[in-house]
């Protein structure tokens, strides 16, 4: 059973990391894009904040990507990732709720799954990267990660014998 999770594990970290890598790309190639794309949730924020956010986050993805895509320390990044999906949820559902109408732009001009503004497709898809971020976190990222090799087999030394 171990090795069918650190399948899926790997499967889920490289899956996460290059939506998430892709994202990033998207972001910093477009930052302003992006900073208008957060404007556009009129959440009122200062403006350092929208500033520190339009870079800040992308940075966010691509070290947790590198995280993840290494599995050096996949239960903190997937953590990580699962606070901003969270945020994003927020976003979202909020600008669905005031009716405005948005295009995502979280990666730039492609889209993940969804197309078309914001609506209940676009909560749903980033539910099931949550989800995938949920199984990372509370399962590790498997025996094919940088955790595994640096903590999991570490065994005990022998006892002196009398």
């Amino acid at each position: 059973m171990k090795q069918v999770y650190s399948l899926v594990a790997l499967v889920l970290r490289v899956a996460l990391a290059g939506v998430f890598l892709f994202a990033a790309y998207n972001k910093l190639i477009g930052a302003l894009t992006f900073k208008e794309a957060i404007e556009a949730f009129h959440f009122d924020l200062p403006s350092w904040f929208t500033l520190l956010s339009t870079y800040a986050v992308p940075w966010t993805e691509i070290f947790c990507s590198v995280a993840l895509l290494t599995g050096l320390w996949t239960r903190a990044a997937a953590a990580v990732f699962m606070l901003m999906m969270g945020v994003f949820l927020f976003a979202i559902v909020s600008a669905i709720e005031r009716q405005l109408p948005l295009d995502c732009s979280c990666f730039g001009k492609y889209k993940l799954y969804c197309d078309g503004p914001l609506g209940w497709c676009k909560v749903r898809e980033n539910a099931a990267l949550v989800a995938m971020g949920l199984i990372l976190a509370f399962g590790g990222g498997g025996k094919a990660s940088l955790d595994y090799v640096f903590g999991g087999r570490a065994k005990p030394a022998a006892e002196p014998a009398n």
